[in-house]
């Protein structure tokens, strides 16, 4: 028997703070001219006191078995993906928590057990099913008002909010919207993510502004923001970052990338190779791969992540996607649903693809043996392949690199295959 919900989605805001901010500019206003900060903030907060319009549309049914005191569980340390601390509030790009202690077998297909946890029930239930993604955020929505007077669950509703509002639906509005209501009450902000959000709301400069702060305060890698310059364009600043070594302390190392350790220069020609491949360049990603596999590093890097196989497996693996999804025609794929798998970090993950009149209508993980914080890091991936049609703008998640590599290959197989 499940219990059904009906409830207001802001009931919980008069606790949080009074919001009065209004005004006229709208997040889908197309013109070309970079907004100023103060224009996205006034968005920001537009869009973010309203609910969105398929919010009473949807129906949330909470099983019973779910246990809605959220207790933290090993693996899931705050909201999707696992989330650690996020740094200083827009300032640093903080440190991403566990990734899980324990792999699962996972099966769209098979009956899901040990539900009572949320976090479980988001990432085996939620997290797959594109058309649950509305019900998940009304669940979590609920959670915020059913726990507001313990400060810490809030907070954690709060940014599991934004991040599921960011990760799944794109909706960068609202993601800004919850993550800064959480900072009013103590959290702090990814300063990254909330860079993204600006530049997708339309101003450039203030993404800019606040990435260029972050890179002088973050704790870790940095190497999210070499990603995100690439997104915004700069895909020649992103390798020159990368080649001359100015990524400063990227994973603990700072040396230039000719005279890197063998490793870590395997690391970096996978990391230049991605930044290509997103790009939509090819022939210059293919080109790295080929560095590495042609470099003494080949032999003598074989023990990184043996789980997810080693740089020599992994570049191979990759190149042979780029090189398929490069001579591939979406549209002259036929109608059907077509099956693939790739290595992931805890073993072979398989997937669906369903292409309907020359589009890539779906694609669905059907089993999977990564952990549960990689896996719902690299969740969007999927949505990510299926919005852009193809590989094109699709990056693999930091924190899931192996996973979301994954993903990709096989999707590129799975089309391949059906095409010959």
């Amino acid at each position: 028997m499940k219990n059904n919900l009906n409830f207001k989605f802001f009931s919980t805001l008069i606790f949080i703070t009074i919001l009065f901010f209004h005004t006229e500019i709208l997040a889908n206003d197309n013109s070309e001219i970079d907004k100023t900060k103060n224009d996205v903030d006034m968005i920001i907060e537009e869009i973010g006191i309203t609910t969105p319009d398929w919010w009473d549309s949807i129906e949330v049914s909470i099983p019973e078995i779910l246990d809605m005191n959220w207790p933290v569980q090993t693996g899931f340390q705050q909201g999707i993906g696992g989330f650690g601390g996020r740094g200083g509030q827009q300032r640093g790009f903080g440190n991403r928590g566990g990734r899980g202690t324990s792999g699962i077998q996972f099966s769209a297909a098979s009956n899901q057990d040990n539900l009572e946890s949320i976090d479980r029930y988001l990432v085996q239930v939620i997290y797959p099913n594109s058309n649950r993604y509305k019900e998940g955020i009304k669940l979590v929505n609920h959670l915020m008002i059913i726990n507001q007077d313990d400060r810490q669950k809030l907070i954690r509703s709060l940014n599991t909010l934004g991040d599921m509002f960011y990760e799944l639906l794109g909706d960068y509005a609202r993601a800004a919207f919850w993550w800064k209501k959480s900072a009013q009450i103590g959290s702090s902000i990814d300063s990254l993510r909330l860079a993204h959000c600006y530049f997708e709301l339309g101003s450039k400069s203030a993404a800019y502004e606040i990435l260029s702060n972050a890179s002088s305060g973050y704790r870790g890698s940095n190497k999210e923001a070499i990603k995100f310059w690439a997104n915004m364009g700069e895909v020649d600043k992103a390798l020159e970052m990368i080649e001359s070594g100015s990524q400063s302390n990227m994973g603990g190392r700072n040396t230039a990338f000719g005279g890197r350790s063998i490793g870590d220069q395997g690391i970096d020609y996978l990391f230049a190779a991605e930044i290509c491949r997103t790009a939509g360049r090819y022939d210059q990603a293919i080109g790295y791969y080929e560095k590495l596999l042609s470099s003494t590093s080949s032999n003598n890097f074989n023990n990184f992540r043996s789980r997810g196989g080693n740089s020599t497996d992994r570049a191979k693996a990759n190149m042979e996607a780029v090189k398929l999804f490069n001579q591939l025609d979406i549209e002259k794929v036929p109608d059907g649903t077509y099956s693939s798998s790739a290595t992931g970090f805890g073993g072979v993950m398989y997937l669906n693809v369903t292409v309907t009149r020359g589009r890539i209508a779906s694609v669905e993980v059907t089993q999977h043996r990564e952990t549960y914080s990689y896996y719902s890091r690299a969740i969007p991936v999927a949505r990510k392949i299926v919005s852009k049609q193809g590989i094109k703008g699709v990056d693999a998640v930091s924190g899931a690199t192996i996973t979301s590599d994954a993903i990709i290959n096989a999707v590129v197989k799975a089309l391949a295959n059906a095409a010959q």
